[in-house]
């Protein structure tokens, strides 16, 4: 029989209409005994509306492509679909952390001199229903490089035999999972990839059913992970969401450093800090603000006229990329209102004793934005000031000439600029052959 690892998602979503319903999101890992392969990251992005709760799912992976499964319990039917790598990418440009260094103080008259560049980044169709023994297919679809079976049981013996025979092979010390599971009265999305498919064709997966109200159930997390399980999770709804039964931190800016001599600040250290004092029990939440949702959109929409191909929204034949789009974005902007849309930002490092409890997710009851702008104060090592600063004289008052940089009282100032030195350089000695000019014109009248 062949041999498979599993990645266990859990989507749980039930609710019909307005009705808010439980609903989870997550991840872990069944590992077969003979077959090397690795899950070599994860990001999930939840959408969540009183219409309906959306999953998407980007997994990294590494290893023979006929032994990739994934296995979600849900509640009730599911709708699933594909999304591309490009959303992911665009979100987490779109929420990345922003650290910005102190002033460059390099003395002589560049007191409010601003580092060039000091701007860094911290880093961030169903089929029908046919029975066999006591489980229930309730649908069947290819979706992209995916097969996907919707399965129903109450017998979780019968529902493992079934999965086993299908190529899905569950150590029996993780069949407790399952069962759990079943007793609890989930149905199971399981999805692996096409034969013939390799890892390159993996893209990720939405997942879509009726309800809101996430949370992520961690316990599913635990099977097959290491010491540290990190979690990368943004949350697209109605205002700010924060973690209920599990702690949150933010960044204190008044504890970050700019290191000139990495030209980097602490702030990943800082993390890490918190990590280790919640016990690796604590998420962070990097950043909570509104979203233009349109800005989105039209950053995957210039991809996909520019693109269309590696855009990850084209189908196999290189086609309908914009439609492919079209649904997706329409998918996860469903039920959420334009004006009030907010996209949070967790990262957690969990340990393996945090992921016995479920994390839930709630509105938070403080709706004001988490910055993910910082501007550092305290600085260490040693700035870049230039060899020689041509800072002082008289000049006129404009700005934008690089080592030049007039304030409004006309005196000279020394700015460091980011622009490019050639560029910098020119314009500085443009000015001066416009000022030699000027005065030996006045010397010839």
């Amino acid at each position: 029989m062949r041999t498979v690892k599993a990645l266990f998602l859990t989507v749980v979503m039930a609710g019909v209409g307005l009705e808010a319903r439980d609903a989870a999101a997550c991840g872990g890992c069944f590992a077969s005994q003979t077959e090397v392969t690795q899950i070599t990251g994860e990001k999930m992005l939840l959408s969540i509306s009183q219409q309906q709760t959306t999953l998407y799912d980007q997994i990294t992976y590494s290893g023979n492509p006929a032994s990739f499964a994934w296995v979600l319990p849900i509640k009730g039917l599911a709708t699933v679909g594909l999304s591309s790598d490009a959303l992911f990418q665009n979100l987490g440009q779109d929420t990345q952390v922003s650290i910005n260094s102190p002033p460059l103080n390099c003395g002589g008259g560049c007191p409010n001199a601003a580092l060039g560049g000091g701007t860094g980044s911290s880093s961030s169709g169903a089929g029908g229903a046919s029975t066999t023994g006591t489980v229930t297919v309730i649908s069947q679809q290819v979706v992209g490089p995916y097969e996907t079976v919707q399965l129903q049981s109450t017998d979780p013996m019968a529902l493992r035999n079934w999965l086993a025979m299908h190529g899905y092979d569950v150590p029996a010390a993780d069949g407790p999972v399952i069962d759990a599971y079943t007793a609890e009265g989930f149905n199971f999305l399981a999805l692996k990839l096409v034969p013939g498919q390799g890892v390159s064709a993996m893209v990720p997966v939405r997942v879509t059913t009726q309800g809101a109200s996430p949370s992520l159930p961690l316990r599913m997390v635990a099977v097959g992970t290491g010491a540290i399980t990190p979690i990368n999770l943004w949350v697209l709804a109605e205002g700010r969401y924060d973690t209920a039964n599990m702690p949150s931190f933010q960044i204190d800016q008044s504890k970050l450093v700019w290191d000139w001599d990495t030209q980097s600040s602490n702030y990943s250290t800082l993390k890490q800090q918190i990590f280790t004092q919640s016990n690796n029990t604590g998420w962070i939440v990097e950043a909570a603000e509104p979203f233009p949702m349109d800005l989105l959109q039209q950053q995957l929409q210039e991809l996909v006229q520019t693109d269309p191909t590696n855009s990850g929204y084209a189908d196999s034949m290189g086609n309908n990329a914009m439609q492919n789009l079209a649904t997706d974005m329409a998918t996860l902007f469903a039920g959420i209102d334009m004006t009030s849309a907010w996209i949070t930002r967790f990262e957690g490092e969990l340990s393996h004793a945090a992921l016995g409890s479920d994390l839930k997710i709630a509105a938070s009851a403080d709706q004001t934005q988490v910055t993910r702008f910082f501007n550092v104060t305290q600085s260490i090592g040693t700035p870049p000031c230039p060899a020689v600063q041509p800072c002082g004289g008289t000049g006129a008052g404009g700005a934008g000439w690089g080592f030049w940089n007039g304030g409004s009282s006309g005196k000279g100032s020394c700015a460091t600029t980011g622009g490019d030195t050639g560029s910098t350089l020119f314009g500085g000695l443009a000015f001066a052959a416009a000022l030699a000019l000027s005065r030996r014109r006045r010397r010839s009248r």
